[in-house]
């Protein structure tokens, strides 16, 4: 009995002071403490540790803190002297223990130096009840009451005083615990037990166990101490609440006591909701909430958390009456009643579409829904959401639709991906270039640079600022000259000029390869000019050339260059005169009249295209090349569409057909639709060989300049090295080209004649992100940041996962595409398919990046970065240091390399 009346005199006065200040209040404490981002980092906490958000939130508060070596041990059990110590630093009543203080406690309740300080003030505070503790002093030997771990019941007891809800715990005491286990709660800590669950501090281990005597892990009680913040709410150094004003990628405003305060959000701040353990991000975030957070000196926010769902707004709908800007005041009719709404320059309007607007776009008798404050005193306005209004604006966008019958136009805003539709005057004002189009709406064309300027919710101006089509002008043409490159026309009745481009097109129904010289004074023309006004094309609309394929000469009178020949379908004899302009080829090979002359024999075979009683050519064939309209398997009869616009029905002598890749063609190959060639007889009357003519793509591999020969890798990856020195060579524009101009790696389309290749094409491949779909084209811009346009024409193809398709509704704005013309010379786009994952590191030693594996098996998490991969956030190129652990990521590929890297989250 010595020993416990030693005890007793030792704590008595502590007793006294502790019955002297049972009652307290700490709201509103200061805590003190050192915050940066290193609180919150522990090597052994995972951000995904269940446990990771309440840790960090209190290692930030100074409430916890780790071992020297970086560990905060989350598993470990917490002793009794270091819940003690959480729970001081918990009230924010750190800065009162004396640290200097000699304490002496009695025989037997030991606690280590460091703590010493801690317990004596809690016995103080009266969170421990001497006696109390003198009764659970530890029976073995080798640990004292410090450093005894602490248990369930013992931890709630301790929490549920620290938050001053003593008395609940005493008014809940003679309530019956729900735990199948209440025998096992001493009868100290049930009402704090049931205290505990009741405000949500503590859960059972099970549905029906509280397990009292168990233990309590450092992560678990960190986890307590966080939820009972929310019932005890202390100043922590760093940490400021509120309600979020504003909201982005770089910052948060916080409204509190009549002000807003900013802060720096980094790439560093740990985002969090209430009602979630896991890490969020902002896209789940919402304005006008409850917000906690701990920030730096600097301001840089380093742990944020939304603390509720409900937001502090309401909602008022009406009709503007008008607007005073310099008053900041906006009158509205509600129910009859005028409505004084006031705003700042925070306010954001946004239109039907959801695109925003200025507040002097605001007009009277729109109908609106007004988003105001409830936490201000003098409320504001935050939002005007305008349902209906007679819109007044100026627009500049992308066109990605035209409708005319419909008069109406969308357009594609490339800074945000985001689009709008517009109905469009009938009576609208077109210009382009300082000019009124005639033609109003449908001159403009998908993929046009336009600046839109609407009143009253109708578009009255549109100009076209640029445009990716030509546009035209009707007139009848005068007269030309190649040497100064300008055409002379009439238009309304006066006399027009306009310079030419060098390689001006000339389009005359039945003439191939027409050129300015084979047009007539008096054409009706159609010129198309450029963006400079230069004629890129011209087309004779009221004048087609006359073909006879196959006539038969029955005359020629070289004094009045006069020739006869018999129409081989109508066996009518047509007379022609033959003049210097006429063109004369033989097997393809231009010569003049003089040494055509010698040929002009009777029952000779000639091809002839008139005009007018003027013969515009003169052909000596041995063949005709042309698309297959008809074809009887039969008779052997076919019918060709001559690249001139005639036709020639003509039987096949022998069955004799050449296709590539197949040494037993047959008549039977020749389908309708395919591009053939038929060798003639001699007598001109019969095909004894059709040449089908096919196309293949290829890769080139090398390439021999001085050798004239090039080697191309099939799709199926065998090479073949092919003598190009009597191949056509072209561009992707279709411009003859040296061998000199092809390299390893460029795509190329072969054309085969039979079994003959006699063409090569360069293929432009190209790779970007879609940006417009229509129907008839597609916008893309490459990863240069160069904008252009598809032409998708009647026939095109798109792959998407393997599986060519012909629509391109498959398509949509931010798809990451390949463009290129296929074997046959048509668009082919293909759909790169982006692989999802979770960001873990970039290594810039080895400019490697690594994303978390799927699998433990999973050994595709280590990708190479190049300088040519793009990083992207929405319409943002971003750095690649910006991205953080298990951010969601987008990695997309071409040919093996990493092309780009996305950031979704």
């Amino acid at each position: 009995m010595k020993f416990r009346s030693k005890w007793t005199r030792m704590v008595s006065l502590l007793t006294v002071c502790a019955l002297i200040v049972s009652v307290f209040t700490v709201s509103g404490q200061k805590a003190e403490a050192a915050v940066s981002a290193s609180s919150a980092s522990f090597t052994d906490v995972a951000k995904t540790h269940w446990a990771a958000k309440h840790i960090s939130k209190l290692a930030l508060q100074g409430i916890v803190k780790g071992a020297a070596t970086g560990k905060f041990m989350p598993s470990d059990n917490v002793s009794q002297q270091d819940a003690v110590i959480m729970a001081i630093r918990f009230l924010g009543k750190e800065s009162e223990v004396e640290a200097n203080e000699a304490v002496v406690f009695a025989s037997g309740f030991e606690v280590s130096e460091y703590a010493k300080g801690y317990i004596n003030l809690a016995f103080k505070l009266g969170l421990l009840i001497p006696d109390e503790e003198y009764n659970r002093l530890p029976v073995d030997p080798k640990k004292t009451w410090g450093t005894t771990s602490a248990s369930r019941e013992w931890i709630t007891k301790l929490i549920v005083k620290s938050i001053d809800k003593k008395s609940l715990a005493e008014e809940l005491d003679a309530t019956a615990s729900t735990f199948a286990d209440a025998s096992s709660i001493g009868n100290d800590y049930l009402g704090y037990v049931n205290a505990g669950v009741s405000l949500g501090l503590i859960k059972g281990v099970s549905d029906n166990k509280f397990d009292p005597s168990g233990l309590i892990t450092r992560a678990s009680i960190a986890t307590i101490f966080s939820r009972a913040e929310s019932q005890f709410p202390v100043d922590y150094a760093g940490q400021d609440s509120g309600i979020a004003t504003k909201l982005t990628s770089d910052g948060i405003t916080l409204f509190q006591e009549n002000s807003d305060k900013s802060y720096t959000i980094t790439s560093d701040t740990l985002i969090y909701r209430y009602d979630s353990e896991q890490l969020s991000s902002l896209d789940k975030l919402s304005l006008y909430t409850d917000f906690l957070l701990v920030a730096d000196s600097s301001g840089n926010v380093l742990y944020l958390e939304q603390l509720k769902d409900e937001k502090h707004v309401e909602t008022v709908s009406g009709t503007v009456d008008r607007v005073i800007p310099g008053s900041s005041i906006i009158w509205i009719w509600v129910n009859d009643e005028p409505i004084k709404v006031s705003y700042d320059s925070n306010l954001i309007v946004k239109d039907t579409s959801g695109n925003e607007l200025k507040i002097s776009d605001l007009v009277q008798d729109s109908e609106v829904t007004i988003t105001r404050d409830t936490y201000r005193t003098n409320p504001l306005a935050v939002e005007i959401a305008v349902k209906s209004a007679p819109v007044n604006k100026t627009v500049e966008g992308v066109v990605s639709e035209v409708k005319v019958a419909s008069n109406s136009l969308k357009l594609l805003y490339t800074a945000n991906d985001a689009s709008e539709s517009f109905i469009v005057s009938p009576t609208v004002d077109v210009i382009y270039q300082g000019t009124i189009s005639e033609a109003g709406l449908s001159s403009v064309k998908v993929g046009d640079n336009v600046k839109v300027e609407v009143k009253d919710s109708i578009v009255t101006k549109i100009t076209v600022q640029s445009t990716t089509s030509a546009a035209t002008i009707t007139g009848t043409f005068q007269n030309a000259s190649m040497t100064n490159l300008t055409i002379n026309y009439m238009l309304n009745g006066k006399l027009e000029a306009k310079f030419m481009t060098d390689d001006v097109t000339v389009v005359i129904d039945g003439l191939t390869g027409a050129t300015v010289s084979d047009l007539q004074q008096g054409d009706e023309i159609e010129i198309s000019v450029n963006s400079v006004q230069k004629v890129t094309s011209i087309k004779a609309l009221n004048r087609t050339i006359k073909v006879l394929n196959g006539a038969t000469v029955l005359n020629y009178d070289a004094d009045y260059n006069a020739l006869q020949v018999r129409d081989a379908l109508t066996n009518t004899t047509v007379s022609v005169d033959l003049t210097e302009a006429t063109r004369i080829t033989y097997n393809g090979t231009s010569m003049t009249l003089t040494s055509a002359e010698a040929m002009l024999v009777k029952n000779r075979k000639v091809s002839v295209g008139y005009t007018n009683g003027r013969a515009v050519f003169i052909e000596f064939v041995y063949q005709y090349s042309g698309t297959v309209l008809s074809v009887n398997a039969t008779t052997k009869q076919l019918k060709l569409d001559l690249t001139n616009g005639s036709t020639v029905t003509m039987p096949l002598q022998y069955d004799s057909v050449e296709l590539q890749g197949k040494s037993t063609a047959t008549i039977a190959d020749v389908k309708v639709g395919d591009t053939v060639t038929g060798i003639l007889n001699t007598e001109q009357d019969k095909f004894i060989t059709i040449k089908i003519h096919k196309g293949l793509q290829y890769e080139v591999t090398s390439v021999n300049t001085s050798g004239k020969k090039v080697t191309l890798k099939a799709i199926d990856g065998t090479t073949t090295t092919f003598d190009v020195s009597n191949w056509k060579l072209y561009n992707d524009g279709g411009e003859s080209i040296a061998i000199g101009a092809l390299a390893a790696g460029n795509v190329v389309n072969v054309n085969y004649t039979g079994n003959t290749a006699d063409s090569l094409s360069v293929v432009s491949v190209r790779i970007g992100k879609v940006t417009a779909v229509a129907t008839n084209k597609v916008t893309v811009t490459d990863y240069a940041g160069a904008t252009f346009t598809v032409e998708l024409g009647d026939s095109y193809t798109v792959i998407k996962d393997g599986v060519k398709l012909t629509t391109a509704a498959v398509l949509a704005a931010g798809d990451r595409v390949e463009v290129r013309k296929d074997a046959t010379g048509q668009a082919q786009i293909t759909i790169l398919t982006g692989v999802s994952k979770l960001f873990w590191k970039y290594d810039s030693a080895t400019n490697s990046l690594y994303v978390k594996r799927e699998s433990l098996t999973d050994a595709s998490y280590i990708y190479s970065v190049t300088s040519a991969t793009k990083i992207t956030q929405g319409t943002s190129s971003i750095v690649l240091t910006s991205l953080v652990e298990d951010n969601s990521v987008l990695l997309y590929f071409y040919q093996g390399q990493l092309i780009e890297i996305v950031k979704v989250s």
